[in-house]
């Protein structure tokens, strides 16, 4: 479904993704503006994304989400029909937010500073984007510890 895909591809809140229109999509990307923080973002598509976007009629609407009739999705629309496929789906311990929460993960976990999460989610605080970053980084950094101590000491 497209809402999941907007969601975890560019890792905006539900709000945001209601208020995405395709004149916003420029050199494979889209300018958001994010309510909660009026930060403005321009954030690249995953490939994943622009492949299920390319497939949507881009002439119903200059809105990306909206319902059968080509209005704009609002966000009690848009939250129920999350709810719905969820419930289809016997998801319902997930929820929209958690696709945000998944995609700074992912870009913690592949190895993005907190800056780079930022520049995706739009996080304000590098205090919040450092609860994506602390756990995605340890292994990593246990790793380098346990070679850096073995280079100094030998094997232990």
């Amino acid at each position: 479904m497209l809402i999941f895909e907007l969601a975890l591809g560019t890792g905006q809140r539900a709000p945001g993704l209601t208020r995405m229109e395709w004149g916003h999509i420029e050199d494979g990307g889209i300018w958001v503006t994010q309510g909660k923080t009026n930060v403005r973002l321009w954030i690249p598509f995953t490939k994943r994304l622009s492949s299920v976007l390319a497939g949507v009629d881009t002439s119903k609407s200059r809105f990306i989400l909206t319902d059968e009739s080509g209005h704009q999705l609002n966000y009690d629309q848009l939250q129920k029909q999350v709810i719905r496929v969820r419930r289809a789906a016997g998801l319902m311990d997930y929820s929209l937010h958690g696709l945000r929460d998944c995609a700074a993960g992912e870009l913690a976990e592949a190895g993005c500073t907190d800056h780079q999460i930022a520049a995706i989610t739009g996080h304000k605080s590098l205090s919040m984007v450092q609860k994506y970053s602390k756990g995605a980084s340890q292994k990593p950094l246990a790793i380098e510890a346990q070679n850096l101590r073995e280079q100094k000491w030998g094997k232990t």
